[in-house]
């Protein structure tokens, strides 16, 4: 039985967004995606976007939910920016394009040229623990998510995840035994939903039940019995 590296996805507000037709409107994901999370994981390993390697396409997660999310609505509004117009008039005469018209000079999400309403959802009060299972990668995927060479964050910079991030590794069955924390704050069971994938493709949630326990400092007892967690040394 395979290892695998396990992180808790938990904040006040995150942001899993898919393909969006229009640049004003972007909407959340329900579950983080593999593309978001092997983003995730290539900022922890220290790779720029355009440095991101092959192999992180064959590493496979997992993704629990302990915690059912609200979704959230978010709107704000973004104006052109100030002196962008003559750069792109200089730019669409190289091209031989015509300038004369506002909506070529400025750009905004809706290309409207002016300013633009745009819509933003997020996914509020969640909880998400991932499986990371990669052949031969787990030690440098547990260095690097253990101490990240970039921060980590839940699709935006200004969302970052809370106390804990990384759990530790521990077996891949771990996923189905992992307490929760119980809502009513006594031990027994609770439901939490599993979502895996399929060359990167969601397939239908599976019900498990798990063990819970009352409070926090209790999940964190449990959790540090069941996983390793590697203590980081600095050069």
């Amino acid at each position: 039985m395979s290892d695998s590296i396990y992180i808790r996805l938990a904040g006040p507000l995150q942001s899993w967004a898919g393909a969006a037709v229009t640049g004003n409107i972007v909407r959340t994901e329900e579950v983080p995606s593999p593309r978001s999370l092997r983003g995730l994981l290539a900022g922890a390993l220290g790779y720029r976007r355009d440095e991101v390697p092959e192999w992180l396409e064959s590493v496979h997660f997992t993704v629990r939910q302990d915690r059912r999310a609200t979704f959230v609505d978010d709107f704000h509004t973004i104006n052109q920016r100030t002196g962008e117009e003559k750069f792109r008039r200089r730019l669409l005469l190289a091209q031989g394009m015509k300038a004369g018209s506002a909506k070529n000079l400025v750009f905004t999400p809706d290309a409207q040229g002016g300013t633009s309403i745009v819509n933003r959802t997020y996914l509020a009060d969640t909880e998400f623990i991932v499986r990371i299972t990669a052949e031969g990668r787990t030690e440098e995927i547990d260095r690097a998510l253990r101490s990240p060479r970039f921060s980590t964050y839940m699709g935006r910079k200004a969302f970052p995840a809370v106390f804990p991030f990384y759990l530790g590794v521990g077996n891949s069955e771990l996923i189905y035994q992992l307490p929760a924390i119980s809502s009513h704050g006594d031990q027994g069971k609770a439901r939490v939903t599993i979502h895996e994938f399929v060359q990167n493709h969601l397939m239908a949630p599976s019900v498990k039940e798990v063990p819970t326990v009352p409070d926090r400092q209790a999940w964190l007892k449990a959790v540090g019995r069941d996983l390793k967690r590697r203590k980081t040394v600095t050069a």
